[in-house]
This record gives structure tokens, sequence and C-alpha cells, in this order.
């Protein structure tokens, strides 16, 4: 058994949602089941992103299309993040002391 792994009917029953309903969020791409062997279920970051899709879905009252907008949003948001996150690091490297100046009025 992966600990990592959660199976379905157990995340549906925590999110207190049909396991049906799961199927129909991974038929639309919103989310990804996981095999490992004979088991097949969620790793952690895929129900932290299912809890984000049930709350838009059910609590929000969020279309599958809108969730499925906000995710793709989400990601390039992220994305563009992550890459902010590098330039300042290599502009820290190219210019030593930069980060350790107060800015100028």
């Amino acid at each position: 058994m992966n600990p990592n792994l959660l199976p379905r009917d157990l995340v549906a029953r925590q999110l207190a949602v049909s396991s049906r309903i799961l199927t129909s969020y991974e038929r639309r791409g919103l989310i990804r089941a996981v095999r490992d062997g004979d088991e097949e279920g969620y790793p952690p970051a895929e129900v932290r992103r299912l809890w984000t899709v049930v709350s838009l879905h059910r609590d929000a009252g969020v279309n599958l299309a809108g969730i499925e907008a906000i995710l793709q949003l989400q990601a390039q948001m992220d994305a563009l993040c992550r890459r902010l996150r590098d330039l300042a690091r290599e502009l820290d490297e190219a210019i030593p002391g930069a980060a350790a100046a107060p800015p100028e009025d």
C-alpha cells in the first residue's frame, strides 16, 4: 500500500462528494488519479487541487468551464511567480549588494 496515495472513495467521503463526481472531474481533466500497482487514488498535491475544484464547484457555484479557466490562470500565475523569483535571484547575483540597498525615493 502506498501511504502517499489516498483512495478515491476515502477522498470522496472526506470531501462529502460521490466517487462518480470525482470520476467526472477526472474525465474533464480537472484532476488526475494515479495508479500504483493495484491501487488507484490521489497524491496529496492532487487532493489539494481537488479541494479547490470541489470548493469552487459546490460552494462558490462556479461551473466546470469556469473552474478549468481558473486552474489555468492559477498555473500561469505560479509559473510567472517562479520566473520572477529566478530573475530576482539572477539580478542579486549580477549586482552584488543590490538586495541590501534601500529603495530610492
